[in-house]
């Protein structure tokens, strides 16, 4: 037997340690008192003496994967994992219907312009979905609408959407529907009719408590804050069956957990909170030196005792990475980040539906396992999962390899933290 490449000891508090699998994702709170011994017997596991004395600990070490048999390659499973991410049976089809929007977030990558989809982009839309669910073998199409805001094209996400709906019942192909708004345009009457169409899945952000939230997100509709969570409890409470993500944007400046909460529980009855999810995201412009993680595990900690659901902190391929996954921007472009640039995407959609590539594509494996990446021998790679896909492309057109994401000298603790901050929430939840 041997211990896995992938152990990490993390001090949790001020007298224990986090025991913790990159792999499997276990973890153990350990006692300062013991750390040491614990870790003498995981990475010494064929010693006679721990053999005899501390035979039950090592196989449940074994069965969690901190201990391996000896033949077991560790870059396969990761592999494995990874290529398991990629190929779901499921085609993932994000579609931009407007460049435009109703707000202008500082910090959004886009550069909203008055550009919708026009009427023979849908038909090709359509023809593409047909085709693809036709001859892919897929079991699952999820339908994902993103923006510039959705909302301002909503008959073409009726038109699109019911097509898809009608089609994928035809065909005896799972069908399901999301969107990912700023919540300002949706009414009751808009969320009825939309989870008649199957959107039963929802994102609406916040940028902070109602006071900052109103000074990044301004608007004629109102107080932003207030009409933007009104609408997640109108989702919860008149569609059945539909979730809301109510992602927190936060940045140095915002993060003020208790604040932030107040003001969320007083739009948010209790016996709604359950199907509410909240999911902090660091704004990406952001630095991470700044951002004192203790405050992110706080909002969850406060999320969690009223009754929320909490997004899971945890490493994982990049939605783009997957083989069944294409994004349809506005002017009939087709790529597979959609924080790109629609005039910069590589693929063209064809009037039969097709998908043309003008360039290569960066996504066709996860290059984070090839020779030329530094991530092959990082041991933070299956937690970390190397850079993004639209990081990678940048990497190897600038200097022809994959390097560190992270910036000299931090990796280690942005590592860490967020392995921190993921066992710290997965606790908090058991509590």
């Amino acid at each position: 037997m041997k211990a896995s490449k992938y152990n990490y000891i993390i001090p949790y508090g001020d007298k224990q340690y986090i025991f913790f699998n990159g792999i499997t994702k276990r973890f153990f709170l350990v006692s300062d008192e013991n750390v040491g011994k614990f870790k003498e017997i995981v990475d010494n596991p064929n010693t006679e003496v721990n053999i005899s004395k501390y035979s039950f600990f090592l196989n449940r070490m074994k069965a969690e994967g901190f201990i391996l048999e000896d033949e077991v390659d560790e870059m396969s499973l990761i592999s494995e994992e990874f290529e398991r991410q990629r190929t779901p049976s499921r085609y993932m089809l994000m579609v931009l219907p407007t460049y435009r929007c109703n707000l202008n977030c500082w910090y959004c990558v886009q550069e909203h312009r008055d550009v919708d989809i026009t009427d023979e982009i849908a038909r090709r839309i359509k023809t593409h979905i047909k085709k693809y669910l036709s001859s892919s073998g897929v079991k699952h199409f999820r339908l994902s609408w993103f923006g510039g805001e959705p909302l301002l094209a909503y008959e073409r996400i009726r038109e699109i959407t019911e097509f898809s709906q009608s089609f994928c019942k035809g065909h005896s192909v799972e069908f399901s529907c999301d969107i990912t708004t700023n919540g300002l345009l949706l009414s009751p009457d808009r969320i009825a009719d939309l989870s008649s169409l199957g959107v039963l899945s929802y994102q609406i952000t916040i940028d902070g408590c109602r006071e900052k939230h109103n000074l990044v997100k301004r608007s004629e509709e109102g107080t932003a804050f207030d009409v933007a969570v009104n609408n997640v409890l109108g989702i919860v409470r008149n569609a059945p069956g539909a979730e809301c993500i109510l992602r927190i944007n936060y940045s140095d400046k915002t993060l003020e957990p208790a604040q932030i909460m107040h003001d969320v529980n007083q739009l948010i009855p209790p016996e709604y909170r359950e199907r509410i999810t909240i999911a902090p995201y660091k704004i990406w412009q952001v630095e991470d030196s700044k951002i004192r993680y203790e405050k992110v595990v706080e909002l969850n900690r406060i999320a969690h005792r009223k009754n929320y659901r909490i997004h899971p902190l945890c490493g994982s391929l990049c939605y783009a990475d997957g083989v069944h996954y294409n994004c349809f921007f506005p002017n009939g472009r087709v790529g597979k980040c959609d924080n790109a640039r629609m005039e910069d995407a590589n693929g063209v959609l064809t009037d039969t539906g097709e998908i043309i590539w003008t360039l290569p594509n960066a996504f066709e494996s996860h290059l984070a396992l090839s020779n030329n990446s530094e991530c092959v021998n990082c041991k933070y790679l299956p937690f970390c999962m190397g850079p993004c896909p639209a990081k990678r492309t940048d990497m190897l057109a600038s200097s022809g390899k994959i390097t560190c994401q992270y910036p000299e000298g931090d990796k280690e603790r942005i590592v860490r933290d967020f392995i921190l901050r993921y066992c710290k929430n997965r606790i908090t939840q058991e509590q």
